[in-house]
C-alpha cells in the first residue's frame, strides 16, 4: 500500500466512530418536557420503509451529553456510537441533552432538582416519540444513571413498550459509593466521609468533609442527591410490568455483574440479562482491570464499543413482544 493509501486508511479509523456511518440518517429533535426544550439527535437507518422500533438513549450522571460525553474530561462518544450500530440493524434512536446542559431552552432550578424531573423528560421524549406515525413502538434505553431514570418513566405504563438497563446500579447509591471509596482511602477519611454524607443527606451543612472529597458535597446537588440516595433499584425494576433487558459489562469499574444480578432478580418474570465479559462501563472493550488501564477507552472517540452491546439490544428488540408479565 503507498503513503497516500496509508493516510486514507489512518483517516477512515480515525474518523469511524466519530461521524455517522452512511447507513444512518441524523436530524435534531426537540423535546417539549413541560415548559421545557431539549435538543436531541434523531437517528434512523437511511432508506428504512414501514414503521420503526425507536430508542429513546438516557444519560448517566453529571454533565454527560446525548453523546455520552462530559466537561469533565470524558469522551467516549458510546451513545452516539450506540445510535450508529442501532441504525445498521434497522432500529432508530433517540439522544438527547438533560436539562441541565446548554441546549435546554427554558429555566432550570438546579437546586431544586429530583430523580423524577429527570424522569419526566425520558417520558416525555417516549410521548414525543409515540405520536409519530414513522415509529412503532418506543423503548426506554438508560445507560447508568440513566437506567434509574428509564424504570422510574416506564411505571406509568404506555407508550413505553419496553426497558433495557445498561451498567444500572442494583444497589442504593450509597452502598456501592462507599465500597468505591474504601478501596481508595483509609478507615479514617472513611468515618469523617460517613459523617458528612449523613449530614448532607439530611439537608445539613457539612461540617468536615475531607478535602478530596469536596465534590461531593457541593450544595447546589443536595436535593438531587438525596432523592438518587433514596432510590431503591431492585424495587423499581419490580414494578415495571413491560419488558426488561439487563446489560452488563464484566469489566466495568463502576457498576458490577453483582448489580445487574440484584436487579435480574428483582424483575418480573420474563426479563433477561446479558454479561458481556469485556466490556467496561463505557461499552469499550477493555484488556485491562484498573481505571488507568482503561482511561483511553473514556477519552478516545474513535474506540469502537462492543457490537456484543448493540446486537443483544437489536436481537432482544426483534424478537416478539409479549404482554404484560406476570408478577
Amino acid at each position: 500500500m503507498n503513503v497516500l493509501g496509508i493516510a486514507l486508511v489512518a483517516l477512515t479509523l480515525q474518523n469511524a466512530d466519530t461521524i455517522p456511518p452512511a447507513v444512518a440518517v441524523e436530524s435534531p429533535y426537540t423535546i417539549h418536557s413541560g415548559a421545557l426544550e431539549l435538543g436531541g439527535t434523531l437517528t434512523l437507518p437511511r432508506g428504512a420503509t414501514g414503521r420503526l422500533p425507536v430508542v429513546v438513549i438516557i444519560a448517566g450522571s453529571g454533565p454527560t451529553d446525548r453523546n455520552g460525553n462530559s466537561m469533565m474530561g470524558i469522551r467516549p462518544n458510546s451513545y452516539a456510537q450506540l445510535a450508529w450500530r442501532l441504525a445498521e440493524r434497522g432500529i432508530a434512536s433517540l439522544r438527547y441533552d438533560k436539562r441541565v446542559l446548554p441546549a435546554t431552552k427554558g429555566t432550570v432550578d438546579i437546586t431544586r432538582l429530583t430523580l423524577e424531573d429527570f424522569a419526566a423528560d425520558a417520558r416525555a421524549a417516549a410521548e414525543s416519540l409515540a405520536r409519530d406515525a414513522r415509529f412503532s413502538r418506543v423503548v426506554l434505553l438508560g445507560h447508568s444513571e440513566g437506567s434509574a431514570l428509564a424504570l422510574i418513566a416506564a411505571r406509568q405504563g404506555p407508550p413505553v413498550a419496553g426497558v433495557i438497563s445498561v451498567s444500572g446500579l442494583g444497589r442504593p447509591l450509597g452502598v456501592v459509593m462507599r465500597e468505591q471509596l474504601a478501596r481508595q482511602f483509609d478507615s479514617a477519611t472513611l468515618v469523617r466521609y460517613d459523617t458528612a454524607m449523613a449530614q448532607y443527606l439530611r439537608g445539613e451543612t457539612p461540617k468536615d468533609v475531607p478535602p478530596l472529597l469536596g465534590v461531593l458535597f457541593v450544595p447546589v446537588n443536595q436535593n438531587f442527591m438525596k432523592s438518587l440516595a433514596a432510590f431503591d433499584p431492585p424495587a423499581a425494576i419490580h414494578a415495571v410490568a413491560q419488558p426488561v433487558l439487563i446489560i452488563q459489562g464484566g469489566r466495568d469499574l463502576q457498576v458490577t455483574v453483582a448489580d445487574a444480578t440484584r436487579l435480574i432478580e428483582a424483575a418480573r418474570t420474563g426479563s433477561k440479562l446479558v454479561i458481556v465479559p469485556l466490556a467496561n462501563h463505557v461499552l469499550k472493550e477493555a484488556t485491562d482491570t484498573t481505571l488507568p488501564g482503561q482511561i483511553r477507552a473514556y477519552q478516545d472517540p474513535t474506540v469502537p464499543i462492543m457490537p456484543d452491546v448493540a446486537n443483544a439490544i437489536a436481537d432482544w428488540m426483534f424478537k416478539p413482544v409479549p404482554g404484560v408479565r406476570r408478577p
